[in-house]
């Protein structure tokens, strides 16, 4: 048996393993005696026939897989362990050669195991920005709280304006596209691309109007940007809006304020709250991005693989209780199958450097989260929300237990451990 093995790339090693021609016969000739046993020949009991009568009653292409299969699997763990190699997962295998009288030659890209050069990893430069919270976001977020608590009333006497809401029979045709089927939408006026909000406004009751409208190049739905969609509308019914005023009865109602004035400085103390948290994150997600960036992380292509069937299976799961398919996501998110595909991968790519690289860093420093540690969360987390600790404990087991708890504790520390040695400005 002849070896050749030539590095691919850090994560993976390729062999190229030639067996010598009576080696092929000799397993051709005991996979003839393996079908034997379990072939039914006239005149001889099962195992007892010649070969030269066996090959009339066994499929010749059947005994060579049979054969190969044997050369492969035995040749394959051979090579492997005289080149001391590691594998992480089972190879790739391509036979190049498998001829009567000839050698028999296969490769096989056998996947290693990760690799993580760190880079420096202590003393990183981030900056730590703070939005500030405006009087316009504290007003906006009031008057979000306003339009939560509106009512509506049924109108006949008048068209419907801005802000109304219109229930109607919708049908869409996108460009080259098929008419969809009509359905009942809830059009809320003032929400919605201004050119279909403009052709909504002024319609009655009953109406029925076809119109087109070209969405913004830059739409968030892919599958609308800067396409032209032709719409048939009919108006079943039209609702005003009725918004409560903004008073001290609105503000007691929110949460018991006294007044707007508690109401609007109780939203920015939640709001700069939110901010403080969301710039820690920041600076947390660019130590880490840096860190990765530092490091020279190497991985087969098997884990990215794996990390791609866990999401695709995930996202079926979801789709399938809200009775809809992949192809109907995709089209909803405007991306053609490969296109998803390759967006998974790389998500899943980034996902597998960052946790290589900071389990790198949690060997290296011996971060750990005991099971003492565990348990006095667990008792923090029932004393904090005023529950019985068995409640907790069973709302955990269905959301992966200790183990996710322990997990999420572990990135904490890695978190706060990296923030304590990096320079926060």
């Amino acid at each position: 048996m002849q070896v050749n093995v030539e590095q691919l790339d850090p994560c993976k090693v390729e062999l190229k393993i030639e067996l010598e021609p009576e080696t092929v016969a000799g397993a051709i000739d005991r996979a003839y005696k393996d079908f034997a046993k379990v072939t039914s020949v006239p005149g001889f009991r099962k195992g007892k026939a010649p070969r030269a009568i066996l090959e009339k009653f066994v499929d010749t292409e059947r005994v060579r897989r049979h054969a190969a299969e044997e050369m492969v699997d035995d040749a394959y763990h051979k090579a492997i362990d005289q080149e001391k190699i590691h594998p992480y997962a089972e190879p790739e295998i391509d036979i190049e050669q498998y001829e009567d009288g000839k050698p028999f030659i296969f490769k096989a890209d056998v996947p290693l195991p990760p690799t993580v050069e760190l880079g420096e990893y202590k003393g990183i430069e981030v900056k730590r920005e703070v939005t500030p919270v405006t009087d316009e976001d504290v007003e906006s977020e009031v008057k979000y709280m306003q339009e939560s608590q509106a009512t509506s009333t049924k109108v006949e006497d008048r068209p419907a304006k801005d802000g109304d809401i219109v229930l109607a029979e919708v049908a869409t045709k996108v460009e080259d596209e098929e008419k969809s089927q009509p359905r009942r939408s809830l059009i809320n006026i003032g929400q919605s691309v201004p050119g279909f909000d403009k052709n909504i406004i002024g319609m009655s009751v009953g109406e029925e109007k076809n119109f087109s409208v070209k969405y913004p190049k830059d739409f968030e739905n892919e599958q609308l940007a800067g396409k032209n969609v032709e719409f048939d509308v009919k108006v079943e019914s039209i609702r005003e809006r009725n918004l409560p005023e903004l008073n001290d009865e609105f503000a007691k109602k929110m949460g018991d304020y006294e007044n707007m004035d508690a109401l609007r400085q109780d939203i920015k103390k939640r709001m700069t709250l939110a901010a403080e948290e969301s710039a820690d994150r920041a600076v947390e997600h660019n130590i880490i991005d840096e860190i990765v960036n530092r490091s020279k992380v190497c991985f087969p292509d098997v884990l990215v693989n794996h990390e791609v069937g866990h999401d695709i299976q995930d996202l079926q799961n979801r789709l399938s209780r809200q009775k809809i398919t992949i192809d109907q996501y995709l089209k909803q998110i405007g991306k053609s199958q490969e296109e998803f595909i390759d967006q998974l991968k790389a998500t899943a790519a980034e996902r597998i450097k960052t946790g290589l690289a900071m389990g790198e860093i949690v060997d290296k420093e011996k971060i750990d989260v005991t099971p003492e540690e565990v348990e006095a969360e667990i008792d923090r987390i029932a004393a904090d929300s005023k529950t019985e600790r068995e409640s907790v404990e069973a709302f955990m087991e269905q959301r992966g237990g200790k183990a996710q708890l322990k997990n999420s504790m572990l990135n904490r520390k890695i978190a706060d451990f990296l923030k304590s040695v990096s320079k926060i400005s």
